[in-house]
Parts: structure tokens; sequence; C-alpha cells
């Protein structure tokens, strides 16, 4: 710990704690829910029952439930039983994405005095799942301006006063992050809940959500941004809310996307002669409108947009690399990856996917040993399952190259796949 943090920390003074139990998940439940009183520093938990599962199943509106067990018809923004109330929301979402671990929070807000509701992502929803709560309510005002941490390695919560820190968001992220991990892997595992120096002059002061960046090893920030609900926090002096994992993970790290295989290739072929690309752009005059149609001579040349390609291409058009990336990873016809000789596409579109083209393509898949997407060892065939070959009269359609087959039955593959290696000549 720094020198900042140190002072910042020795400045603090205890106003309550509180020891927890650690209670497992259970189908997704804690089966209990935390509310702190910070006017009069009292912290209890309160049991999920099981009304409230068949309401809000998963949990996605434990939030709002326990808003309406402290509210009533006076009840305004400023109120001090004005709550704010979280909720992890179904199964407290995922740590994989900083964005998709859900956290569901409800406040009455101080734009209409009305309830009003906002998610973000970030680890907080998730982290107070793994502490045991399904949900938590912050209820009453402070007099002094105060940290709420809850600690999950410890399984203790206080409430502290805490003079020092910064109300700005991004900073004060930094020096909590620091002061309540005890290693590099506890800064993984820390979310702050805090509301900026904006929401104390507006009424649309926002809630920022920190996660923390392994790859920069700073915290960052994610906002939930509906109603007012950080006007509310930054009211009750608050001045975060902090919670640290029980590091149930070694380490956190992003995970690629389910999606990013479509578009990311494993390899990405070069060429050593880039002549031939530059001869392309001149038969086009190196003119940025006819860049598709470069990435078609391209294509059917190296039956792949080579990687050395874009730079020349850019060099000779001046169309920007990311809009050249996109091209190529957009269109079908093109593939950052070298694709077979043959490209057998398989339509999976309305007319052909009720005549049975998804038994084509998994039959296909047997046949020569590879998953839709992907190339035989052989470089012979790529095989592609696609959204539509407009030609839906003669469905189920496949298409080898240039050439359409309809009416296609399972009992055709074979002799469709020893013609194209027969009119094969390369």
């Amino acid at each position: 710990m720094n020198k900042h943090v140190e002072k910042l920390k020795s400045a603090h003074n205890l106003i309550a704690e509180k020891d927890f139990e650690h209670k497992e998940l259970l189908k997704g439940y804690a089966d209990r829910s935390l509310r702190i009183d910070i006017s009069t520093g009292e912290i209890t938990t309160h049991p999920v029952t099981e009304q409230m599962k068949q309401l809000w199943t998963g949990g996605k509106g434990f939030d709002l439930w326990l808003t309406f067990q402290e509210i009533n018809e006076n009840t305004r923004w400023d109120s001090p039983e004005n709550p704010i109330c979280f909720s992890s929301g179904p199964l407290g979402g995922t740590t994989s994405f900083p964005g998709s671990g859900k956290t569901l929070v409800t406040a009455i807000s101080p734009l209409t005095d009305g309830i009003i509701d906002s998610n973000v992502g970030g680890y907080f929803g998730p982290y107070l799942k793994f502490a045991g709560f399904d949900a938590l309510t912050l209820i009453g005002k402070s007099e002094k301006e105060i940290i709420i941490f809850i600690d999950a390695i410890k399984n203790k919560i206080t409430i502290e006063e805490a003079p020092l820190e910064s109300i700005d968001s991004h900073i004060l992220a930094e020096e909590l992050t620091e002061m309540y991990a005890e290693n590099e892997l506890e800064k993984k595992n820390i979310a702050v809940v805090s509301a900026g120096r904006g929401a104390q002059h507006t009424r649309m002061g926002v809630l920022n959500f920190s996660f923390y960046d392994w790859k920069r090893e700073v915290p960052r920030l994610k906002q939930a941004g509906r109603g007012g609900i950080g006007t509310v926090m930054r009211d009750k002096k608050i001045k975060a809310l902090v919670i640290k994992s029980s590091g149930i993970s070694p380490d956190w790290e992003i995970e690629e996307s389910p999606v990013a295989k479509l578009v990311t290739p494993k390899i990405i072929p070069t060429i050593d002669k880039t002549s031939k690309i530059e001869e392309i752009c001149e038969k086009w005059e190196n003119n940025p409108e006819y860049v598709i149609e470069m990435f078609q001579d391209i294509q059917e040349e190296y039956r792949c947009i080579p990687e050395n390609a874009l730079p020349i291409i850019q060099k000779k058009t001046g169309t920007p690399k990311a809009n050249l990336y996109h091209i190529a990873t957009f269109y079908k016809a093109f593939s950052l990856e070298k694709k077979g000789i043959k490209t057998i596409q398989v339509c999976k579109g309305t007319a052909c996917h009720v005549k049975g083209s998804a038994n084509l393509l998994s039959h296909l898949e047997r046949l020569l040993g590879i998953k839709s997407g992907e190339t035989t060892s052989d470089g012979r065939f790529t095989l592609e399952g696609v959204a539509c070959l407009g030609a839906c009269s003669i469905a189920p359609v496949i298409k080898i190259d240039d050439q359409v087959f309809g009416h296609v039955k399972v009992s055709d593959l074979e002799k469709l796949l020893t013609e194209a290696k027969e009119s094969d000549h390369e």
C-alpha cells in the first residue's frame, strides 16, 4: 500500500461492523439478502422466500421487491427511507466479460419521484452473489462521508467514516482497490460502486461500477445511468460501496467470445510476392470505390485475403485498414483463412431448413471429417452453412463453387463429392 493510500486508510473511523457466515449457492440462490441501515449502523440479513423466487425468477427483480418493503406513499427521493436496492440478476451473471455480470439497481428517482431501475455490467453483481447474498438494501442517511465494505474473504462487513478519499469515481476506484487488496490477485476481485462529483450537482447522477482491467493493471468503470440513482447515493453521503470477492477463481481472464471464431482466423496466410496484389489494384485504377472488386480478384487468386494484402490496398486506395478488415470478415465471399479449392455451401434458409438441410450439413460434416466453417486437411473442400442461396423453389439446396444443386437428398451427397473431386484439375 503506497503512502497516499495509507494516509487515507489511517483517517478511517469504524462506525459499525458485522461478521457473517459464508453460504454456498443452491441452484443459483443464496436464499438471503443483506440490509444495511446507515443511519443506525444496523447490518442484518433477511430470507429470500419462495414467493420472491416465484415472482422474480432468477432474482432479477429482487431489487424492486425489496424497494416495496421499505417505501410508502410519502417517500421521496431524498427521504432517509428511500432505499438503494441491488440484486445480482439470474445466477449473478458471469465474470468472463466485464459487461456481462449484471447488477440491477432500484430507488426512488430524483427526476420523477417514482421508482426507477437501472442495470449495469461489471463484477459487483456476481461478487455479491459469491459472497452469499442474492440482494442488498442500503437504507437511511449518514451524517458523515462513509464507505461500506463487504469483505467475502474475512466474512465481515464494515461501515467506515472516510473523510479524505476523492469523490471522483475513477480516482476513488483506484484508491479503494489499492487500499482493500492485500495482493495483486485481490485487486482483480474488488468492485467499487460510487457516484462521483457530478451527482452532487445534478439530479441525474449515475452510479459507477469498477472492474479491474488486468491488462492495464488499473480499475475501469461501467455506468448505470438511468434516473439519478447516483444522486440518491450522494444524498446519503455514501462515498463508495466496496466488495471483495472470495477469489473463487485463481485469476480473472478475458475469454474469447463464442462467435469470435466466426471472424477470427486461426492462421492468417501471407504471400511472398505482392506484385500480383499491386497489379489487381492497378487493374481497378486504385479506386477506393472498387475495393470489393479487388477483394474478389484476390480471393479468386489466393483462395483467401492474405494478411499482407491489406496494407497494400490501404496504401493504394487510401481506405482505412479497419474498413478493409471489416469487408474481409463481413462478406461470406471473402476469407482471411485459406479456403479449399472448392467451397461447398449448404443453404440454411427457411425453405431449405424445413426440407432437411440441417441433416445435409451434418452428413457432409461426417463425410468430410470437418465442421461447418472449416477446410479439409488436404485443402480440397471448405464447408459452409449459409443463410440463403436464393433458390427456395428447389429446396433443399447445395452450392459447390458456382454450381447449384436442388432437391438434394442425403443419399446424393457422396456422388456429388465424387463428381466434385473428378472435376477438380487444380
